[in-house]
């Protein structure tokens, strides 16, 4: 036996920011998330699977675009033209409602319900397979469905089909349709396909509980290799293989600003850098600018004016097949010692207004979205905010320092 389990697709996802990107690299941002699925029905093909499990979230929203319908369509049928069947789950983004259409799926895609149902197949050779799963009715399932899964049938195979969080999960999606491990465990299943979150993890190794991740990542915090699972049996028992999908990777590049560099300095050191991390895929990549403490305030203001930027992207749009879509100050000296700041002022407030309660006050219902808690998150972990924050003070700060000097002459 062998099938793949996929999660997460979001095909139409919108690539909020970046709409603004010249056209060509907006195409391959939209487009990617359709090639990454494309890449996925071939490597079903060339790999004779049995079946496709598709764990919610096939589209980013409900109100889908005729091209995700059409593409979606195109590719199920390729796949039904091989006679491999499609289980498929509606997650929290795309959940089952009176407007979805899946009248017009081929006759090989099998809808799970809004309850646990249990589909069940024969493969060619005489195995016995029960795949066991639900769709969303709702975008919002907050209860626990796992326990109304039927235990263990006699099936020589028997898979679980969750879109949900592990109870213990911290992350900003974890309390949708929340699960124990024991849970899982406890139920006897052979394997556990998950799907919504998007970072890839294995859970259990036997038997195997699996998040793939998200087929193609789609901003800074989704970064590295993406893709979905192979899965075979070895006897009795199944094993995974992460295979990768994505055709475009985002990264993070570090480089560092030195004492008197210039801006024609600071374009050189960036492209040589991006020169240097080039790989076989488009990548978008965020700069991280370290020790611009060292910079004069002039060259300072033409970075946080975008122009340093704008310049490396009109390069990289006559030759290069990746994108630098922001520059990030960090500064790695206490700012007590670079502006009129008091430093032991600076270092209490900090800590105050810096801190994930604070953050998370100010906020408030916005990180009922998930994306932008997900973002906040990660620009706490690391350390966005504050440099912001800084870099700001050492801008004003070393003026501060200026006008005092003056005055006081």
């Amino acid at each position: 036996m062998k099938f793949i389990h996929a999660a997460d697709i979001h095909l139409d996802s919108p690539f909020k920011g970046l709409r603004q990107a010249p056209d060509k690299v907006w195409q391959l941002i939209h487009q990617s998330t359709y090639q990454a699925f494309s890449n996925l029905v071939t490597t079903a093909i060339q790999e004779n699977v049995d079946f496709v499990l598709l764990v919610g979230d096939l589209f980013d929203q409900v109100k889908h675009s005729i091209q995700a319908d059409i593409f979606v369509n195109e590719q199920f049928e390729r796949l039904n033209e091989r006679q491999i069947p499609v289980y498929l789950s509606y997650g929290n983004h795309d959940y089952l409602n009176k407007n979805t259409e899946i009248m017009h799926f081929p006759k090989n895609v099998h809808v799970f319900a809004t309850k646990p149902e249990v589909k069940d197949l024969t493969l060619t050779d005489g195995t016995s397979v029960s795949i066991v799963g639900f769709s969303y009715g709702q975008q919002a399932v907050k209860e626990d469905v796992v326990d109304q899964f039927p235990m263990r049938n006699q099936s020589d195979f028997e898979i679980g089909t969750v879109h949900g969080s592990l109870d213990s999960l911290n992350a900003p999606e974890a309390n949708y349709a929340p699960f124990s491990k024991n849970e899982l465990v406890n139920l006897h299943y052979d394997y556990w396909a998950l799907g919504h979150i998007h970072k890839r993890q294995v859970l259990n190794e036997q038997p195997p509980i699996i998040y793939p991740g998200n087929l193609q990542g789609r901003h800074k915090n989704e970064a590295g290799p993406k893709g979905f699972y192979l899965v075979s049996n070895q006897g009795s028992q199944l094993s995974a293989e992460f295979v990768e999908a994505s055709v475009t990777d985002w990264q993070s590049l570090v480089v560092e600003a030195e004492m008197g560099d210039t801006f024609d300095q600071l374009i050189k050191k960036i492209t040589s850098a991006l020169e240097l991390s080039q790989t076989n895929k488009p990548q978008f990549i965020n700069v991280n600018l370290k020790n611009v403490q060292n910079l004069d305030t002039a060259v300072l203001l033409r970075i946080k004016d975008n122009s340093l930027l704008e310049v490396i992207q009109q390069q990289l749009l006559k030759n290069g097949h990746s994108w630098i879509y922001e520059i990030n100050l960090l500064s790695e000296q206490p700012l007590g010692h670079l502006t009129a700041l008091d430093s032991t002022f600076w270092q209490k407030s900090q800590q105050k207004v810096f801190s994930t309660e604070n953050i998370d006050k100010v906020a408030g219902k916005l990180l009922n979205y998930g994306f932008i808690a997900g973002a906040l998150r990660q620009d706490i972990q690391e350390g966005q905010l504050q440099a912001q924050a800084e870099i700001s003070l050492l801008e004003n700060g070393g003026r501060e320092e200026q006008n005092n000097e003056n005055t006081n002459n």
